[in-house]
């Protein structure tokens, strides 16, 4: 068996009839190639859990040496951690064969099948590889190289890391499709001060004597496109669609959706403006689905209705109706109104994933008339959010709508029973994004909102709406927010650490559904702050996670 901690995301068993069960490493793939010269400092490594626990079976000994590997389109990616404070180098190295006394790692591919010919490479913490191709048994052919392997290595006072890759299409030429299925040995050798060697294996054997190769330390993977998180999102605002090329930008980084935002009438002028149709083309073109997230209550009750009617709106603490915000949910010529709207701009407004978001209005307080008093924030939410999807589902009868956990609303509803099709999108706004969800005791953004209370608010919501049709609103991405919704606007305050560890409190949730607040992000900023590197590691990240 493959020893050590294999998290499961990266192993599966198939069972065929009448066959035995066969353990598969799964490889992770990510939609986008991270730089090869930031690899080793690469934060795309944090999202893939590392095998560990290599194992001499001819010296009954373990070894803490961490291995991780993933593909792209086009690349095999590695990378080995291994603590060794007594390394072997060669001082006056001159050809490949002086790493057979070194310390090092390596990795053999062969086609899936009897093993007969395979591919190896053995690297030392200095930069050198001895690589050969080899049929088996021991027939080694070392004038053979790989032409497109090349890896960074760091030498540290407890030992050393070495990160590379090698293109999937060098390892196609020896039969090897890695989505289709490989073999793999993964090794490392330790030479110790008193000139013994220690092997080890990601697999071992019960043989006595040392060999890597042979059949039975090799272990068949593959590489699986599939990602926990199928939905990666942005949203932005019209100015930003409007001025950077957002659909090439998202398709090289990984992203999958673009929502659109910030009202209804502003998106629609967009939408419908020549700009607006390119940018619907090239995300067809590019794959990417495209759905509006809106603040959309001014749009659907037009503030004016209110001199026509004001029991269409909601009635203040203080007992008078006023037309600031939102409306009151027990007037059916309110929601009659607001549903004809919802519905007329979904008809305009498709969304390609069929998820719709009409939002109520921010930072303000329910509706306490005598009929809505009873009813919280989220409940009130609900009754608006249910007779919206009625209508909407006459022009897109596959159409779901969110039901948005945010300020007013991140209780959960009790009195009103969400409609099949009503989602929940988690919008966290108080929490801190320099802290991960995982510190509890994070007091939140000004201290309104702890990390434990808002994961206790999370998981409200989870008992009410089902996870495998939630969204997840965050705010990694957010240039407004950094730059407290004031231009010009500041840099991201990246920090792929806490991201990491937050989309591990959603996976363990069930959530698959993932988007950011990217707003600012327009060409301005872009000319200010060319790189793109926090995007890279969004889309790549969330691409890895299994």
């Amino acid at each position: 068996m493959i020893r050590g901690i294999l998290a499961a995301a990266f192993l599966a068993l198939f069972v065929s009839c009448g066959e035995e069960r066969e353990e598969v490493f799964l490889i992770p793939y990510s939609p986008v190639a991270p730089s090869f010269e930031g690899l080793l400092s690469s934060s795309v490594w944090e999202a893939i859990p590392p095998v560990e626990g290599f194992h001499a079976p001819w010296n009954g000994l373990d070894d803490s040496t961490l291995f991780r590997c993933f593909v792209s389109d086009s690349l095999f990616f590695f990378r080995f951690d291994t603590r060794d404070s007594t390394l072997a180098l060669k001082g006056d190295f001159s050809n490949e064969m002086d790493v057979e006394p070194e310390d090092r790692v390596e990795i053999f591919f062969s086609h899936p099948g009897e093993l007969d010919t395979y591919v190896g490479a053995e690297m030392d913490p200095a930069g050198h590889t001895l690589d050969y191709k080899c049929s088996f048994y021991r027939q080694f052919d070392y004038s053979w190289d790989f032409s497109t392997l090349d890896y960074l290595h760091e030498i540290r006072p407890d030992g050393y890391s070495v990160a590379g890759a090698v293109t999937l299409e060098e390892l196609s030429w020896f039969g090897i499709d890695m989505f289709e299925g490989v073999q793999m040995g993964v090794f490392r050798a330790d030479f110790r001060p008193d000139g013994k060697v220690v092997w080890y294996s990601m697999k071992s054997t019960d043989d006595e004597k040392p060999d890597f190769h042979q059949p039975k330390v090799f272990f068949n993977a593959r590489a699986e496109r599939k990602s926990w998180f199928g939905m990666r999102g942005a949203v932005l605002s019209v100015e930003d669609l409007q001025t950077a090329p957002w659909p090439g930008i998202a398709a090289r980084n990984g992203i999958n959706t673009i929502g659109t935002h910030i009202t209804p009438s502003q998106v629609l002028s967009f939408i419908q403006s020549d700009r607006g149709q390119a940018f619907l083309r090239e995300c067809s073109d590019l794959g990417i689905d495209v759905e509006h997230q809106l603040h959309a209550m001014g749009d659907l009750l037009p503030r004016d209705l209110f001199e026509e009617d004001s029991t269409m709106f909601r009635m203040n603490r203080e007992g008078r109706r006023v037309a600031d915000h939102n409306c009151c949910p027990h007037s059916g010529k309110a929601l009659g109104i607001i549903a004809s709207n919802a519905a007329r701009f979904a008809a305009s407004l498709p969304a390609t994933n069929h998820r719709y978001y009409y939002w109520l209005d921010d930072n303000s307080e329910p509706c306490f008339c005598p009929l809505c008093q009873d009813y919280s924030a989220s409940d009130q939410a609900l009754i608006i959010e249910n007779r919206m999807l009625e209508a909407i589902r006459k022009v897109d009868p596959e159409a779901t709508l969110a039901h948005l956990a945010y300020q007013e609303t991140m209780e959960p509803p009790v009195k009103v029973i969400p409609s099949e099709g009503i989602f929940l999108e988690f919008a966290p706004i108080e929490r801190e994004w320099d802290r991960p969800l995982t510190d509890l005791e994070a007091p939140g953004r000004k201290g309104r909102m702890s990390h434990r209370r808002v994961l206790e608010l999370l998981d409200a919501n989870l008992k009410v709406f089902p996870a495998e049709t939630a969204v997840v609103l965050e705010y990694w991405l957010d240039v407004s927010l950094a730059s407290g919704w004031r231009k010009p606007a500041v840099e991201l305050p990246w920090r792929p650490d806490v991201f990491v560890a937050d989309l591990g409190v959603y996976k363990d949730r069930g959530l698959r559904n993932v988007t950011s607040f990217a707003v600012y992000m327009d060409s301005t900023y872009f000319s200010v702050y060319p790189g793109e590197e926090s995007l890279a590691d969004y889309g790549t990240i969330l691409g890895l996670c299994r």
